[in-house]
């Protein structure tokens, strides 16, 4: 299935923008206005959209145009649809999302520069935002938002300004799924001067208490909703016979009689990449219970051979223990209204769907609905054998 680039801006935002970044893991001022923040070398150019009309293209966009020939105008909408209402929280969710994109764009081609104008855009668009108590555009995306402009002030010199979103990205964290990394924090290279600071060990010690308190009360919640959600979720037909990306054949029918959970995501996405580490996990502790892991990847790329590449290579990188392969649109047709990565579904040992999940997901979370549906298998199994 190929995507336009708003197409992908907008099923990455989802209007519901849950993070993109650098990351290997409040405000300390006034925010300024969006104007200021778009400063920038390079005079801003004129392209002529498909309608014939001129459309004047952003700094921060310069040098994807060519690869992207619908970027000047889709990225200005998004913007003009937020500037013609400042207050509306969808308009300022895909804004800050494209935002985000573009910067992610921009650091693969090696224009950090260019990409961290574009990051603390972002955030000072969202400082602005939260500080006029508007609803939340991101669905819980704000700290990765505020990371990534933390990194692009510490690449500007800027430690002090660079610790104020640093503390936003970790307060807007604590309350929600994308949280900062406390331990690895104090260690992040991409953020050297900023805990350096002598004010940094002090926010640490509180963090990490409240971290404390609100994980335990956290965890509670998010078994229990997954207990909800999964005795109320509806199942669709849903199959596959696949190659993985090693060349190994991968079907569902192959898979019955294990609990399953299949990914539909990409390398390219933040959330996506996020949740890596909880399904390896997931892979170790209940691989030997009858359980399996799945991806199915969308990527993007010049050719099916480098497509697979990239994710062989991210496997590597990231010690996955579990088959994943390219998805066709056959497949991901499958999926009833399918329109944000990752989402991901949760079938049991006959081999049906019973819960389709959108977005990034806890361990707690995903694995409290492997325990349910493992634990139905067993005692199935065991009435069984008892008759």
């Amino acid at each position: 299935m190929k995507f336009s680039w708003l197409s992908l801006v907008l099923l990455l935002c989802g209007s519901l923008f849950v993070g993109c970044g650098d990351s290997e893991s409040s405000g300390t001022g006034a925010a300024t206005t969006d104007a200021s923040a778009t400063e920038s070398p390079g005079t801003p150019t004129e392209v002529p959209t498909a309608s014939g009309a001129a459309v004047e293209i952003d700094p921060i966009i310069a040098g994807l145009t060519e690869e992207y020939e619908d970027l000047p105008g889709e990225f200005a909408a998004l913007k003009t649809a937020h500037e013609t209402s400042p207050k509306d929280s969808e308009a300022l969710g895909n804004y800050i999302g494209a935002l985000q994109q573009i910067g992610m764009m921009q650091q693969q081609k090696g224009e950090q520069d260019v990409a961290d104008l574009s990051f603390v855009r972002a955030g000072e668009l969202l400082t602005k935002a939260l500080a006029a108590s508007l609803e939340d555009p991101l669905a819980g995306g704000a700290p990765d938002v505020f990371y990534n402009q933390a990194c692009a002030l510490e690449r500007q010199g800027k430690a002090k300004e660079a610790l104020g979103a640093v503390t936003q990205a970790v307060e807007a964290g604590l309350s929600g799924p994308r949280q900062v990394d406390l331990e690895k924090l104090p260690n992040d290279k991409l953020l050297t001067s900023a805990v350096a600071l002598p004010e940094f060990a002090g926010k640490l010690a509180e963090w990490k208490i409240q971290d404390a308190e609100l994980k335990k009360k956290n965890a509670e919640i998010l078994v229990q909703h997954a207990k909800e959600e999964l005795a109320a979720g509806t199942g669709f037909p849903f199959d596959f016979d696949l190659s993985d990306v090693s060349g190994k054949p991968l079907s569902l029918a192959a898979m019955k009689g294990r609990v399953c959970i299949v990914d539909i995501w990409g390398t390219w996405c933040p959330p996506c990449r996020e949740e890596i580490p909880a399904f390896v996990k997931l892979q170790d502790k209940y691989g030997e219970y009858g359980f399996q892991m799945i991806g199915l990847n969308q990527e993007n790329g010049p050719s099916e051979e480098a497509k697979i590449k990239t994710v062989n290579d991210f496997m590597a990188n990231n010690s996955m223990n579990y088959p994943c392969a390219m998805i066709t649109e056959e497949v991901l047709d499958q999926v009833p209204d399918f329109n944000a990565f990752p989402t991901t579904l949760f079938i049991d040992h006959y081999g049906k769907v019973r819960l389709k999940s959108i977005g990034f997901h806890e361990y707690d979370y995903m694995s409290t609905i492997v325990e349910t549906l493992l634990q139905e298998q067993a005692a199935e199994a065991k009435a069984a054998a008892t008759n």
